[in-house]
């Protein structure tokens, strides 16, 4: 999603960010023209970020983030860019920050969980190390002291014993004790037990207490979103290759909740996908759905270990006739999205070889045929595809665009760059047959259809070489 934020390198500067991961109630933000290099986290209810047009409305203007990569002249046009057909948060996602409490009421010895400054995705055990006047010194349970630090009583970065695992954040354990350890932290340095038993020395938890924390500590994993797999026949590819390469890592159930309702968001058949989701359960993790004019609700199931989680998630790819590594542990190239892709590969070599009837030597001037190959799945196939030519008898197009059907305004654009293919149940939905397309801009198909500027460029190129059939 895009939003407005204050630049945390220039404070005075409201720019455009992204968002490119949630953990918990935290999100992690990049700004744009920036580079990733300077990603930072923020709650979400931050007086710092604002939705998309806040800026203009107080009469102000959005600026270049410190560090901008590119002519500062070039800005304004950067921004249009940017922003035409991007996924904007809506105003429910922001909130209110709380009010600033009125004296500091930290004692020295008295336990928090904060986060590193040093790796602030990290949230950490600590102990109130020192306290002078309105501010506090942060020590972090069993580490050297070069992650300490001095903060306001007020910081947004201090949390209350018991925080991260009632707001779905991870918490980090206390390093070993007298260790000297230099380096960075480890993501996971020790077993459930022994984050435990270390956590409960250094916080002296009752025995009822300990075991609310033993039962609320879930095994932690992460999604992979392999953009290039297909999606199937309920998902909108345009809006799911919008989404972020990586959820988590976080707490299982967390992580659960966002990739459905990532699925959900992105579906253009919502009913069909929340019917799809089989073993709704009677956990308090919940998922939102609209459809037919009225927002739903679904329970998820109670899923706290990774083998459940992705037991779960596979059997809903197959369901949803997904491939079955759209979502994956891993990032890794799909070797058989890669095959097809190959496939297609050979097809649009082969398309330039298209026999086109209607020129002034043809004897059939009302119509154009695109000879068009059947895909293979297998590498002999493949093989065969590649020396051969078969067909499956020719398809015939109107000679004027404007009497295509939406079916024949797909074909043609499958029969010229095979890789728009992933836009033809955009096109489906949006029923563009040959009139509606000869009316498309790439600025009306970045904004009201979703696509990015490449396509969107792909494709004006398409429909300026059919307009010259109609003079």
């Amino acid at each position: 999603m895009k939003l407005e934020a204050v630049d945390p390198r220039n404070i005075t500067s409201m720019c455009i960010a992204t968002v490119i991961g949630v953990v918990g109630p935290r999100i992690r933000l990049r700004l744009d023209g920036g580079d990733d290099k300077n990603d930072f986290w923020r709650l979400v209810d931050s007086t710092e970020l604002k939705p998309i047009g806040y800026t203009e409305k107080k009469g102000g203007m959005l600026q270049p983030p410190l560090g901008f990569r590119m002519n500062g002249s070039l800005f304004p046009m950067f921004l249009v860019k940017t922003l035409n057909g991007a996924f904007y948060s809506p105003e429910t996602a922001f909130k209110s920050e709380p009010n600033t409490p009125t004296d500091n009421l930290f004692k020295v010895g008295q336990k928090l969980e904060a986060v590193d400054k040093k790796n602030p995705h990290l949230i950490c055990v600590a102990t109130i190390g020192d306290v002078n006047k309105n501010n506090i010194f942060v020590t972090f349970d069993g580490w050297r002291g070069a992650f300490d630090y001095w903060c306001s009583y007020d910081s947004r970065d201090i949390f209350p014993v018991g925080w991260c695992i009632k707001s779905g954040h991870p918490l980090q354990p206390p390093g070993h004790k007298g260790s000297r350890y230099s380096g960075g932290r480890p993501n996971s340095a020790q077993s459930s037990a022994n984050m435990k038993q270390n956590f409960n020395d250094s916080i002296n938890l009752t025995p009822d207490s300990a075991s609310d924390l033993e039962a609320g500590i879930q095994e932690s994993c992460s999604v992979f979103i392999n953009h290039e797999c297909k999606c199937g026949p309920f998902m909108d590819s345009s809006k799911l290759f919008e989404l972020p390469k990586q959820l988590g890592p976080g707490l299982v159930q967390k992580v659960l909740k966002d990739t459905i309702q990532h699925l959900v968001n992105t579906a253009h058949d919502i009913q069909s996908v929340t019917t799809l989701m089989k073993k709704q359960g009677d956990s308090t993790c919940t998922i939102t759905a609209t459809y037919e004019g009225k927002s739903r609700v679904f329970k998820l199931p109670k899923i706290e270990k990774t083998d459940e989680f992705w037991d779960y998630i596979r059997t809903l790819l197959e369901d949803l006739s997904c491939c079955k590594n759209l979502l994956s542990p891993a990032l890794n190239v799909c070797s058989e999205c890669k095959l097809e892709k190959n496939v297609n590969e050979v097809i649009t070599n082969d398309s330039k070889s298209i026999k086109r009837h209607g020129s002034p030597e043809s004897s059939t001037p009302d119509e154009v045929t695109l000879v068009t190959k059947k895909p293979c799945t297998t590498e002999p196939e493949m093989e065969a595809a590649s020396s051969t030519t078969p067909t499956e008898g020719p398809l015939r197009l109107p000679v004027d665009p404007a009497e295509w059907s939406v079916e024949d305004v797909i074909q043609h654009i499958n029969c010229i760059d095979l890789q728009l293919n992933t836009f033809a149940d955009l096109f489906r939905k949006h029923e563009i047959d040959g009139k509606a397309l000869l009316l498309l801009n790439s600025d009306t198909m970045m904004k009201y259809m979703g696509l990015k500027l490449g396509p969107a460029l792909k494709l004006q190129n398409l429909i300026n070489r059919l307009k010259p059939r109609r003079r």
